[in-house]
């Protein structure tokens, strides 16, 4: 009896999951708590209403001092360990103390009671540590004193300072605070952080001096104490992916800076690209573990901002010089990045070949380069990228490649675009060249490792090096004017058979494949020529060529070359024949010959009749 199939032996994986339910608010609160919340607002709601009942002033005082009886009241349940008293009356008094110092509007009171009580309060948080009550109630008098504030200060960089004090304050209390508390902080500085942001860069870009500085530097300030906010676990759900901050404090903090140097004359705008380079450059050079985590995205983000601002607004200037010294002070760090650290090398290493190439392409637009100087340098560092492909591994390898071939088709380009026909045919055959033996080297190794992807690149990059080469010599024969048929049937011939490559001597490859397609192309428009062209030069050249093929081929045991120098020979020499006897003649002699083929391919392919006898016929 067959038996069924073999289940898999039973491995246990991770215990699941509980979740446990979140307990409903009547479960989590006792009788207690519920009187001293009730008790709390009573106590807040009268002294609210005080004012309205016997005047602002002794209303303010009898607040004040029921404030400090309630936070008399909180230290004394502390001491008798009674928490959830002790957090009650703590939250009393801070409502009153804030009702009170928030309504004394005397001439020239400002925010310094505000500022008095927080201070108030803190001094009351060294001393009970225990109420969350007393630094939540500083935070918000803070707070309550920078409103108070901002139309006692001056537009520009003072109001600026005042916006991103409040935010610093605010992303402080976050990193030391307690987790609730930290949450909450968090929250309420954000309105804050983005006002003095926008502020900042707006002054950083439009203020002269000391005011744009300053502002620039409150705002890199206020962007970099978000990143210790990243570290705070307590607040780890408001603040996004992990990437999220550090990318936003360096997008502020190189905007900030950049729009600081940028109207800080000649010198600021490429020095704060070169600023952004050296800073991304650095971070990706030197960072390790959680640092790199944290600061590479940030610092990645504030070079990219700097670069991009001091690139667009070079362009737009059209300050080519300055910008070809960047992209050459870019390539330097971006070199050395790829050099010390593996990991980059496949950003680091195209970046610079491409900081290379684009300063060479800006070069001719500044002067600094002729056309075809330009192109010497494109087609250079196309060839150093094919140099350093062998030791590379396969994720730098490819983008590498692919900046190389953009910079070798950007030297065509420009060479064709001013008309330098001569350059563009000796910069193809270089560049034809080049690729065709990296073609060649690409398939040696391909075959050694017996890797059927590199086998296809090399046979492209035959075919493309073999096809440049071949336009290398049209366009000479162009620029000669030629109108003889071999200057153009020949080098598509050639091209043909280096396209082929290594097959040529493969003896497992049949040569049809391989050596057919250039000895056709190179045999059958020669022959046409030699018959109907006049003179006897090219029939006794396309003779003696096909004689010494003919005896190629028997050492080498080639089938192609064989039969296509036999046939070259017999159809020439047919062809000339034809050519010189008269037409009655040439027919019979035409006639003959195609009788003579049909009844050879007959007789080794017979068909129904041609196998049977005369007699046999009807």
């Amino acid at each position: 009896m067959a038996s069924g199939p073999v289940p898999p032996p039973y491995s246990p994986g991770p215990p699941p999951v509980v979740l446990e339910p979140v307990a409903e608010l009547s479960t989590r609160l006792r009788p207690p708590q519920v009187l001293l919340t009730v008790g709390v607002v009573l106590l807040v709601a009268a002294g609210l209403a005080g004012p309205a009942l016997v005047g602002a002033g002794p209303a303010r005082t009898g607040v004040l001092l029921l404030a400090a009886a309630a936070a008399g009241a909180s230290a004394w349940a502390g001491g008798a360990g009674l928490r959830s008293t002790e957090e009650a009356c703590a939250a009393a008094a801070a409502a009153l103390a804030l009702t009170g110092a928030a309504g004394d509007r005397t001439a020239g009171a400002g925010p310094a009671p505000l500022l008095l009580l927080a201070v108030v309060l803190l001094a009351v948080r060294l001393l009970r540590p225990e109420p969350l009550t007393w630094p939540l109630a500083a935070w918000v008098a803070l707070q309550v004193a920078a409103l108070r504030s901002l139309d006692l200060v001056a537009a520009g960089t003072p109001r600026t300072a005042l916006l991103l004090a409040a935010a610093l304050t605010g992303l402080g209390l976050t990193v030391v605070a307690r987790p609730a508390l930290a949450r909450v902080a968090l929250v309420t500085a954000a309105p804050w952080w983005v006002a003095g942001v926008a502020g900042g860069l707006v002054t950083a870009a439009t203020a002269d001096g000391a005011d744009r500085w300053g502002s620039a530097a409150l705002t890199v300030a206020v962007a970099a104490a978000l990143l210790p906010v990243r570290l705070v676990r307590a607040v780890d759900s408001l603040l996004g992916p992990p990437r999220a901050v550090p990318v936003l404090a360096g997008l502020v903090a190189g905007g900030a800076v950049g729009a600081a140097l940028s109207t800080d004359g000649v010198l600021a705008l490429p020095a704060a690209g070169e600023l952004g380079v050296l800073v991304v450059s650095a971070a990706a050079a030197t960072l390790t573990g959680w640092r790199r985590g944290l600061l590479l995205p940030a610092a990645g983000a504030a070079g990219g901002v700097l670069v991009v601002l001091a690139v667009v607004q070079l362009a737009a200037d059209a300050r080519w010089a300055s910008l070809v010294v960047l992209l050459l002070l870019t390539a330097l760090p971006a070199a050395w990045v790829a050099a010390v650290r593996r990991d980059e090398r496949p950003t680091a290493a195209p970046t610079a070949l491409g900081c290379l190439a684009a300063a060479a392409l800006l070069a001719v637009l500044a002067g600094l380069l002729p056309p075809g100087g330009c192109a010497a340098a494109l087609t250079a560092l196309y060839a150093a990228s094919l140099a350093t492909r062998p030791r590379s591994a396969a994720d730098v390898r490819g983008p590498t490649g692919a900046v190389g071939a953009v910079s070798a088709a950007a030297a065509l380009v420009v060479l064709a675009g001013h008309g330098a026909w001569g350059q563009l045919a000796a910069h193809l055959a270089v560049q034809g060249t080049l690729t065709w033996a990296w073609g060649l080297h690409r398939g040696r190794s391909a075959e050694a490792d017996a890797d059927a992807g590199a086998a296809a690149e090399a046979g492209s990059c035959r075919r493309i090096g073999a096809a440049e080469v071949v336009a290398a010599a049209w366009t000479c024969a162009a620029l000669a004017g030629s109108a003889v048929v071999e200057s153009w049937t020949l080098p598509a011939a050639a091209g043909l058979l280096l396209a082929a490559g290594p097959r040529l001597l493969d003896g497992r490859e049949p040569s049809w494949p391989t050596w057919g397609p250039g000895l056709l192309t190179a045999a059958v428009p020669s022959t046409v020529a030699a018959v109907v062209q006049p003179g006897a030069l090219r029939p006794v050249l396309v003779l003696a060529v096909a004689a010494g093929v003919v005896a190629l081929p028997g050492r080498m045991a080639l089938r192609a070359p064989l039969v296509t120098a036999a046939a070259t020979a017999v159809a020439l020499a047919v062809g000339l024949a034809v050519a010189v006897l008269p037409l009655p003649v040439a027919g019979v002699l035409v006639v003959g010959g195609a009788l003579l083929a049909l009844g050879a391919r007959r007789e080794s392919r017979a068909v129904a009749g041609l196998g049977a006898r005369l007699s046999e016929l009807r």
